[in-house]
């Protein structure tokens, strides 16, 4: 008896706390919904403001910070929505994908962001890596990668890009000191000083590396910082 009423308190609890969780997954969902629109709204009206010709450079430079501001917390904004969404397995419909294909159709795009800090981006594919998977993940776990890549390196640096026995490694030169593996994919968590950047895009690609059943490492190896998926 005792047996009993202590296995039916623990179903209590799990179920207690499993309606918890569901609920706080859709407050954030609905809540950053309903942001989307106040958002763009607040951002449209600032991009007028600044285009007023009769403006000082006091209140130019007030509303570009706001602007600043406003675009963060809008980015803040789509990632959460993208986080509750998969958790919600919004993304469910899968595909065989090359994951080669993908990296070269945004390579140009992060060539010119690192063109910026002369950062040079090199790719070395051994093979062509096929995977089934989610499209859309897929990019946005590549791009958030190369994003870090590119925002944690340093002037002058480098950006491996590699694929070879089912796993794809990213490699980028930046400070010396290896990062915390225990915060790295924590939500808003930071390894450094950066500013830029909400502590979600590495949260991100851990979830997407999850919802796949894929390993992800980091590791630092002669001076470079290496994310590698193993899929």
């Amino acid at each position: 008896d005792e047996f009993v009423r202590l296995n039916k308190s623990i179903e209590n609890l799990i179920e207690k706390n499993s309606v918890i969780y569901r609920n706080q997954r859709e407050f954030i969902e609905n809540a950053a919904h309903e942001l989307q629109t106040p958002l763009a709204v607040f951002q449209a009206k600032i991009d007028t403001l600044i285009q007023l010709p009769d403006i000082t450079q006091a209140q130019s430079e007030i509303l570009s910070s706001l602007n600043d501001n406003i675009s963060k917390l809008n980015h803040l904004n789509k990632n959460l929505l993208l986080l509750s969404k998969i958790e919600n397995n919004a993304y469910h419909n899968k595909e065989s994908i090359i994951v080669n294909d993908i990296i070269q159709k945004n390579l140009f795009f992060f060539k010119e962001q690192a063109a910026a800090r002369n950062i040079n981006i090199r790719t070395s594919f051994e093979q062509e890596l096929k995977i089934d998977s989610n499209a859309a993940l897929v990019e946005i776990m590549i791009n958030n990668l190369l994003l870090n890549a590119i925002r944690h390196n340093i002037a002058n640096g480098e950006i491996v890009i590699h694929i070879a026995n089912h796993t794809l490694s990213i490699s980028n030169t930046g400070q010396q000191q290896g990062l915390s593996a225990d915060k790295l994919f924590v939500r808003f968590s930071k390894t450094t000083s950066e500013e830029q950047g909400n502590g979600l895009g590495l949260a991100i690609v851990k979830k997407i590396i999850e919802l796949n059943n894929w390993q992800i490492d980091y590791a630092l190896e002669n001076n470079l910082h290496v994310f590698t998926v193993t899929c």
